[in-house]
C-alpha cells in the first residue's frame, strides 16, 4: 500500500494514487473529497466506477499526473464479479428495478466454466440502457429514465480472460481481464442469457487498473485523513 502519510497537498503534487473506493459514492465524489482534502483544484480520474462497485480508482493529482490519466484509462482493468441468477434488474446491477424471476438449478460448475470460455476475446458488446454513453447528444440514463428507448450502438471490447473463482448460493463469482470500455453489467446479463435463467451483477470490485493494484491501494477514509491540505 502507497504510504501517504506525512505527505501534504503541494508534495502529492503531480502524483497517481490508486484509492480504494467504497460502495455508495460515485467517482467523482471521490475526486471532490480528494480536492478538499489536498488544496488541489486540477484532480482527475481513469475510468468510472459505478457507485455500488467499490476497488481501484487510479486518481491523479495535479495538472501532470491528470495528463498521464489517459495512459492506464485506455489500458486492461481486472475485476472480480458476482452474479446473480435467475434475476434480471432493468440496469444489470443490484440498483435496479426487477424486470425478470426466473426458477432455476445451479449450474454445473464446468458448464459455467464453459459458457464464459465462449466469452472470452474480442466482441462487440451492447452497452446498459442505463450508462453514460450519449446517443444523439443524450445520455443512455438520462434517456431511460424518461421512458425514452434508444439504440446504443456496440462496443468493441476484448475480453482477455473470464475466470470462474467460486460458486455461490445463487450464482458464482468469476475475475474478468478485459480491456477498456467493457461494461460488466453487459457480460453479467449476457452470460445469464447464455446460461438460461438470466442474470445481474450482484457486486463489482475493480481490482487492477494497469499495473495498479487492489493490495496497493489507499483507503479514500485514510487518504483524507492523513493528507493535510
Amino acid at each position: 500500500m502507497m504510504n501517504i502519510s506525512n505527505f501534504d497537498g503541494q508534495s502529492l503534487e503531480g502524483t497517481l494514487v490508486p484509492i480504494n473506493k467504497p460502495p455508495g459514492m460515485t467517482s467523482y465524489d471521490v475526486v471532490r473529497r480528494i480536492k478538499r482534502a489536498t488544496g488541489i483544484r486540477k484532480v482527475g480520474h481513469a475510468g468510472t466506477l459505478d457507485p455500488f462497485a467499490e476497488g481501484v480508482l487510479l486518481v491523479g493529482i495535479g495538472r501532470s499526473a491528470t495528463r498521464r490519466l489517459g495512459e492506464f484509462l485506455k489500458g486492461d482493468k481486472e475485476y472480480l464479479a458476482r452474479v446473480v441468477l435467475g434475476v434480471v434488474t432493468d440496469t444489470y446491477d443490484p440498483t435496479g428495478e426487477i424486470i425478470e424471476r426466473n426458477n432455476f438449478s445451479l449450474p454445473e460448475e464446468d458448464n459455467i466454466r464453459a459458457v464464459l470460455k465462449r466469452f472470452e476475446g474480442e466482441q462487440l458488446q451492447t452497452p446498459p440502457r442505463y450508462s453514460a454513453i450519449k446517443v444523439n447528444g443524450v445520455r443512455m440514463y438520462r434517456s431511460a429514465r424518461r421512458g425514452i428507448d434508444v439504440e446504443p450502438k456496440l462496443r468493441r471490447v476484448t475480453l482477455r480472460e473470464i475466470r470462474l473463482t467460486d460458486m455461490t448460493t445463487d450464482g458464482f463469482e468469476m475475475r474478468v481481464t478485459c480491456s477498456h470500455g467493457t461494461y460488466i453489467r453487459s457480460l453479467a446479463y449476457d452470460i445469464g442469457r447464455e446460461l438460461g435463467p438470466g442474470a445481474h451483477l450482484g457486486r463489482l470490485i475493480r481490482t487492477r487498473v494497469g499495473e495498479y493494484t487492489l493490495e496497493q491501494a489507499v483507503d479514500l477514509e485514510t487518504f483524507v485523513r492523513q493528507t493535510r491540505s
